[in-house]
């Protein structure tokens, strides 16, 4: 009797020192077979910050036509000018328009060529088409050209209206970039920004 309970109570001993063993997976194929790192135990990210997700979307973007403070005449706003800055990464352009308003747009990655289809000779690698509403029919619109040294942006010219938009072309050194977009009122003008 006395032996039936000291096997007992070895083999109780021998299941709760089991019980207490740090129990691990078995290593399946590709997975480390140690103790986890610091890296492996941090939690996973949401999907929009995956290591390696891509860089910020350089599709098009628009905005719908925006009041200013004073009505705009008959025929709407015209594009009237650029400017630019760049501190040789970063830039910005801005599109000037001759109303207080901004009247519809569209702004995204296209080929160098007219309203027609036809090609157009602008400096750049990639570039983008500023498609502002227009509905002056052609009447009063100018024609500007703006090269720059340094910086994203190449050169910005205005190449004409078509289907009611006038359209502005602005190459980019490099290829296409990322970029982000505004309008804002009195003055009309589109603020297009470069992050560099």
């Amino acid at each position: 009797m006395g032996t039936r309970r000291a096997t007992a109570t070895v083999s109780a001993v021998l299941l709760l020192a089991a019980c207490s063993q740090e129990v691990r997976g078995v290593a399946g194929p590709g997975t480390p077979s140690g103790p986890p790192s610091a890296a492996s135990r941090a939690p996973t990210p949401p999907p929009d910050e995956e290591p390696g997700a891509p860089a910020p979307d350089t599709g098009g973007t628009s905005g719908p036509a925006t009041p200013g403070g004073v009505p705009d005449a008959a025929g709407g706003s015209l594009v009237a000018g650029t400017t630019a800055r760049s501190d040789g990464s970063s830039a910005q352009l801005v599109v000037n328009l001759s109303g207080s308003g901004v009247p519809e747009w569209t702004l995204t990655y296209s080929d160098a060529t007219a309203p027609d289809g036809g090609p157009v000779d602008v400096a750049g690698d990639a570039f983008l088409r500023l498609r502002v509403r227009s509905d002056a029919s052609g009447e009063g619109q100018g024609s500007s050209r703006s090269l720059l040294s340094q910086g994203p942006i190449a050169e910005t010219r205005t190449i004409g209206e078509a289907d009611g938009y006038e359209e502005v072309l602005i190459g980019l050194r490099g290829g296409e970039q990322p970029f982000s977009a505004q309008a804002l009122t009195d003055p009309g003008r589109i603020v297009i920004h470069f992050p560099g």
